[in-house]
């Protein structure tokens, strides 16, 4: 099968989906499917684009099996809600007008969000006489409605309808958790199309982590955030836990950026609070070092509807890294975390909840371990990287079958 991922984001990019799909496409093209990904250049979250990379119209790469072709964007830095519309829709633009540097595809497979990604799939696939499939890895606009960061009613109505006509003319619609598929079939344009795909993780990354090392003092606990600063995290919550439980009780690390950055830094000298250190984004090579340095992962979501479906890969990384989780969230992740026996699970945006959750992980190494240990179980029997990619085969050939037929009865 000849399989095109469209993407705004891709290694070496860090970050959860160039990660996620970084390793499908590596695994699917494994097991001898002919695999392209159709990117930018790469420029998230800093909006620099680095050596050896530059913008231009666009650029062919070969490796680990998969051929990837680059195309202009407007490298704009995660903050700031028009720059970063004007960089994916650069995008979206710059890779139909390049479409033909992919080769032939029978799927493509593109992402949302961002929405414009996925809106220019519909006419790239069609101009390649392929099936389209299209990932929802988060429902927008609904989660921005949600956060407060798009008030606009004619905005959210164009996105709303843009949204819609992204399912109506995808072959299948794609959701990592039961949560989100239960939102598209509500959905007319998606509703039959949708179907739950596990998320994936590179198990063999984190083979490190299985091996404790020597025994430490209880405290303090190692308490490590990595990913987006965001909006969706409610970190500040995560700092001023932090404080609240004291330096002799933890230190916590928060590793990336994003939108929220800034404000969370502003936060922590005004506070004078000398437990928590923010540090910048790291390459996803290094992700594993991280969580070989920690006693605990945190995760954290805002306490709002459309987060109760959401299921973040930090969460599973960490499980896959043996960490046991720290979780502030509601809906699917915490239940995930329930049935691993991963981690300890506190109401999300509660500084005292989430202090106490601190104190009862800092105290008990062995609970730790015992914890890490089920996560890392869990996270084999799901999220390995073999599984996903059986799934996603099947799935694209259902897709491929589908077009094919509605095609012929087109003729």
């Amino acid at each position: 099968m000849r399989i095109c991922f469209l993407t705004h984001y891709f290694p070496p990019e860090a970050g959860a989906p160039q990660t996620r799909i970084d390793l499908l496409a590596r695994t699917l093209a494994a097991h001898g499917d002919t695999v392209t990904v159709h990117t930018g250049f790469p420029h998230y979250p800093s909006g620099v684009i680095p050596d050896p990379y530059r913008n231009r119209p666009w650029q062919r790469e070969c490796r680990d099996g998969i051929t990837i072709v680059r195309s202009a964007v407007y490298p704009a830095a995660n903050r700031g809600f028009g720059p970063r519309l004007t960089d994916h829709a650069t995008f979206g633009l710059s890779a139909l007008a390049t479409a033909a540097l992919s080769g032939p595809a029978d799927v493509v497979v593109g992402e949302t969000p961002p929405l414009f990604t996925a809106a220019a799939g519909v006419a790239y696939a069609a101009g390649k006489r392929a099936a389209y499939v299209v990932n929802v890895a988060d429902r927008w606009p609904e989660s921005a409605v949600q956060l407060g960061a798009l008030r606009s009613r004619r905005v959210i109505a164009a996105a709303a309808g843009l949204e819609r006509r992204i399912y109506r003319h995808a072959d299948l619609v794609t959701a990592p958790t039961q949560g989100i598929v239960a939102a598209l079939k509500s959905v007319p344009e998606a509703g039959s199309k949708a179907r739950r795909l596990w998320p994936v993780v590179d198990l063999s990354r984190f083979m490190a982590q299985l091996t404790p090392g020597p025994d430490r003092p209880r405290s303090p606990l190692r308490l490590l955030y990595a990913g987006t600063v965001g909006l969706a995290q409610d970190l500040e919550v995560l700092i001023r836990a932090s404080k609240l439980a004291g330096p002799e009780i933890v230190q916590t690390t928060i590793v990336g950026d994003g939108a929220d950055a800034e404000r969370l830094r502003g936060v922590i000298a005004a506070q004078r609070v000398d437990n928590v250190a923010m540090l910048a984004p790291v390459a996803a090579a290094r992700v594993p070092d991280l969580y070989a340095g920690a006693d605990a992962a945190a995760v954290l979501l805002r306490d709002l509807p459309i987060f109760t479906a959401a299921l973040p890969t930090k969460l599973v990384e960490a499980m896959a890294a043996a960490t046991p989780v720290l979780l502030a969230a509601r809906g699917e992740s915490a239940e995930l975390v329930g049935a691993a026996r991963a981690g300890v699970v506190v109401a999300p945006g509660s500084v005292t909840a989430l202090a106490d959750g601190i104190r009862a992980l800092a105290a008990d190494l062995a609970g730790r371990l015992s914890l890490g240990r089920a996560g890392r179980a869990y996270a084999e029997a799901h999220f390995g990287a073999e599984r996903a990619g059986a799934a996603w085969a099947a799935a694209l050939t259902d897709a491929v079958a589908a077009h094919r037929a509605v095609s012929n009865g087109r003729r």
